[in-house]
């Protein structure tokens, strides 16, 4: 699913939080693509004539455009788009025990419909250049499908090798721990790549590019799952407690993470099934929690 609320709220991001100072390190944001994509970024430099950074894919440079990864070609209409890294991802999940009267408010799913209608929205040139994938026939092209944890999955080749080495620390990790061992059981069903265009706009669910799975247990009880299901008929949604939520172990998630991927658990709209390749994000989760983005 495309993100929607950690970042288009600004007022759910507490002032210490290092998300707003992000947007004022271009390099240090450019140099975590470069770090999280080495076989496809040759390299982040400064433009003198342009007064950007930019980094190079193949024979493109993308601009960095107040975060937006733009081509030469699209600098002129940058206003129109919204930045890439726009939120850095949590270390933990957001508790609604410490939620503020605002942020409970700006979760309201009319304010969030709003939000969403109204938003600016990613220019594709970024995945079009990473994954090949401009059109539905060339992403497709990129598209395979394999046996992972009991269950089959499309996703992008570029991903393959990443999931496999998840898969194999979380069978290690199941020989030992009981939870893993039941998770793994659970699995009902894995979803991978789907093309999910979006009327009278360029953005896509990250599932269209094949890079984000979901991971659906056979039954996960009474407990919730993701947040726009409850959403429907629970204006509170957002403070059902955590032990209230179906959460794959942690070591899973851990598992996921050290691979560049992030969890849709710890996004403020919640989707605990959700897994989507973003190892820039990642990285500069690792950055932010050492100091380096608060220099």
């Amino acid at each position: 699913m495309v993100l929607l609320g950690l970042f288009l709220l600004s007022g759910t991001r507490a002032a210490a939080d290092p998300t707003e100072k992000i947007i004022d390190k271009p390099w240090l944001v450019l140099r975590s693509f470069l770090v999280s994509y080495p076989d496809r970024i040759s390299g982040v430099d400064y433009d003198s004539d342009k007064r950007d950074w930019f980094m190079t894919i193949g024979d493109t440079r993308l601009y960095w455009a107040d975060g937006r990864l733009l081509p030469e070609t699209q600098l002129h209409s940058s206003g129109k788009w919204r930045a890439y890294v726009d939120y850095l991802y949590p270390v933990s999940v957001p508790d609604p025990a410490t939620f503020s009267a605002e942020t409970i408010a700006q979760l309201n799913a009319d304010v969030l419909a709003d939000a969403r209608s109204s938003s600016p929205v990613y220019n594709i040139a970024f995945y079009d250049l990473l994954y090949d994938g401009g059109t539905r026939r060339r992403i497709e092209s990129h598209i395979v499908r394999f046996d992972y944890l009991g269950a089959r999955v499309s996703v992008h080749e570029n991903i393959v090798e990443p999931l496999k080495r998840v898969e194999t620390r979380i069978y290690q990790l199941a020989v030992t721990d009981p939870e893993v061992k039941a998770f793994i059981h659970s699995i009902a069903t894995i979803e991978g790549y789907n093309w999910r265009e979006i009327a009278d706009s360029p953005s896509r669910s990250n599932h269209s590019w094949g890079i984000a799975v979901d991971i659906l247990p056979k039954n996960w009880g009474k407990k919730n799952i993701y947040w726009n299901w409850i959403s429907y008929w629970n204006d509170r949604w957002m403070l059902i407690p955590l032990d209230r939520r179906w959460m794959p172990p942690a070591s899973v998630v851990a598992a996921f993470e050290d691979e560049g991927f992030v969890w849709g658990g710890k996004w403020l709209l919640w989707d605990n099934m959700h897994f989507e390749y973003r190892p820039e994000l990642i990285v500069l989760q690792k950055w932010g929690h050492t100091g380096d983005l608060r220099e």
